[in-house]
Order: C-alpha cells, then structure tokens, then sequence
C-alpha cells in the first residue's frame, strides 16, 4: 500500500492507494458506481457500494470511501484539520467536465477554505506511456485551452521518458499524429485553477502503465489481453470523534 505524506501528516486521517486484495484496505469501503461524471455526493448510512452513480464522495463522519482506478487519476482530499474528507476519481472526462472544481466546492459549502485542503494524486497512467490521437488534443484545446494559456499544455508530441525507472516497457506510438498526455500535470492545472496551492498537492510518480505490473492499467492490459483484470483502491477515512 501506498500513502501520501500530506495526508499521513493530518491527525485522525488515515488513507491509501492499495490493490483490490490489500489486507490493508477497510472492509467496510464506500464506493459510488462511477460514471465518468463530475458528480460528487455526500455519502449517507444505508448506501449501498456501486449504485450511486458518482465519481466523488464527500464525508465528514467516519465511513471510509474510495474510488477505483486502473489508470485514472484518484485523488484523494482531506481538511488539515482533519474533519471533513473526499475521495475523487478523475478520467479526462470527469476532469474536463469540472469534478475537481466541484470537490473544493463540497469543502468550501462546509466552511473549509482552499487553503486548509491538502491534495493526493495517487498512482496514475504517466505521459510516458498515455498516448491519445490528435483528434483528442483539438478537441482538448477547443474546451479546456484556457487553462494554459501561455503555460505549458499538459501534453508533447514526444513521447517523455518514465519518472520513475520502469519494470515493464512503455507502449510504443500506435497512431501517426498523437501526443503523449499528462493526466496529473492536467488535475494538477485543475486543482490550481480552483484555488489550490501547488504546495498542497502531492502527487505518486507511480505510472500504472509501466512502472509494476503489481499496478491495474486499463491500457496496459488493452496492449496484453492475457493479463488478469485488476484495479486500485484509494481510500481516505476519519478516525477520530
């Protein structure tokens, strides 16, 4: 299992990025059935896991959630001081449709100002080794070009070398014309835009894709159909009353 040390640091927080069979993730976890949505809902005693359709949950009681990935960004959020927490899932679509803008929101309704959050993006698909078509980045720039105006765009037509050193092979270019995209760098410009510091947020150099097989990548099993269906939970719970 994986921690963050910002959210380590919070008293009364406990949280992590593990395998679906990691005897350290809570038994009890909430997750909402993820849609790809920008939604973000509170959770309430007597949901049941997956049928609530969400990409984040909200809490300030003591029910641990989570979120699922298998390349996606999981992003997990807690108050400093440790009373309220949320659990995101973030695909480009959900990122692009404004989930993370909403997380702060959920917190900023509750009386919990930006500068109180602490941010952690856990394990992730890298540029490395997320290629997309050019198609994708027109229609990324139509929508979101904005955000980086003269800041770097959260992609290059190179294909970026892994941050961490890999056990498995990146993928090589499968499509004339694409870009390598930055899936983190891009919640990373999100979290900023909607007032989070960059000292906040700390983010896993772990790319799902490359760096373990021991990590679920969609892609990566899309590439090897042999190997087993997996994924991550990243979960965040308040332990103290």
């Amino acid at each position: 299992m994986q921690q963050a040390d910002n959210l380590g640091a919070i008293p009364g927080i406990e949280h992590g990025f593990c395998t679906i069979n990691d005897p350290l993730c809570p038994a009890d976890v909430f997750i909402a059935k993820q849609v790809h949505s920008a939604s973000v809902i509170d959770w309430q005693a007597g949901q049941q896991t997956n049928t609530i359709p969400a990409d984040g949950v909200f809490t300030d009681e003591h029910q641990p959630i989570a979120v699922i990935t298998a390349d996606c960004l999981p992003i997990l959020i807690a108050a400093k001081n440790g009373e309220k927490v949320a659990a995101v899932h973030g695909g480009w679509k959900g990122l692009q449709g404004g989930i993370i803008a909403n997380a702060v929101q959920r917190f900023a309704d509750a009386g919990i100002a930006v500068d109180q959050l602490r941010v952690a993006i856990g394990p992730s698909v890298k540029p490395c080794c997320y290629e997309v078509s050019d198609e994708f980045i027109a229609q990324f720039q139509a929508n979101q070009g904005h955000l980086w105006q003269d800041e770097k765009t959260p992609w290059s037509a190179v294909q970026p070398a892994p941050l961490l050193a890999p056990q498995i092979a990146p993928p090589h270019a499968r499509q004339a014309g694409s870009a390598w995209f930055d899936l983190s760098g891009y919640g990373l410009i999100l979290l900023q835009a909607a007032g989070v510091s960059r000292e906040q947020i700390e983010v896993s150099e772990v790319c799902t894709y490359c760096t373990s097989s021991a990590f679920a990548s969609y892609r990566r099993r899309t590439h090897n159909p042999q190997e087993p269906k997996t994924l991550i939970y990243s979960w965040i719970a308040r332990t103290q009353h």
